[in-house]
């Protein structure tokens, strides 16, 4: 169905980046890249717009600890999924709730922590449609960090698609 300029269709993606962050909306998850060293408030902002635009996001965390860290997790917002012994240690998969404030705050500042070691990619799951993939691009361009958008839309895939075969 064709479609003024006006009325686009619904958005296959997002992307919005910058000289040290990158995050691409779909509609199931968000996949983030924070460079080396990104600026630690602006971690906490973007996460702090997700989580305000839907509480329902979470973050499937991978942690390696002793038995007796894992409890400090949980008693922090974190939700265990599993956990197994490997050599010393245990190997606790964890679920993030953005919903929960303190598990927010604690992810932030692993993040945060990650980010001086190494570039992070992270990926949050959640209930994106086209309204809150919007609402997102809107209070993320209001953060001034970020130069380039990207917007792909169904009907531009469906004819990217169509021009390969």
């Amino acid at each position: 169905m064709p479609s003024s300029s006006g009325n686009r269709p619904e958005p296959v993606s997002i992307e919005v980046s910058g000289s040290a962050v990158s995050i691409v909306l779909t509609q199931g998850a968000i996949n983030i890249w924070f460079g080396r060293k990104f600026d630690k408030s602006l971690i906490a902002k973007i996460l702090l717009i997700i989580s305000k635009i839907d509480g329902t996001a979470e973050h499937e965390k991978e942690v390696l600890c002793r038995f007796e860290k894992i409890s400090e997790f949980e008693n922090n917002g974190y939700i265990l999924t599993s956990y197994a012994r490997k050599d010393k240690l245990y190997r606790a998969i964890f679920v993030v709730p953005f919903s929960n404030a303190r598990a927010l705050q604690m992810f932030v500042e692993s993040i945060s922590l990650e980010t001086e070691k190494e570039d992070v990619k992270i990926t949050l799951y959640w209930r994106g449609g086209r309204i809150r993939m919007n609402l997102i691009k809107e209070e993320l361009s209001r953060l001034n960090c970020f130069g380039t958008l990207n917007v792909v839309y169904k009907d531009d895939q469906v004819a990217a698609t169509g021009k390969r075969e």
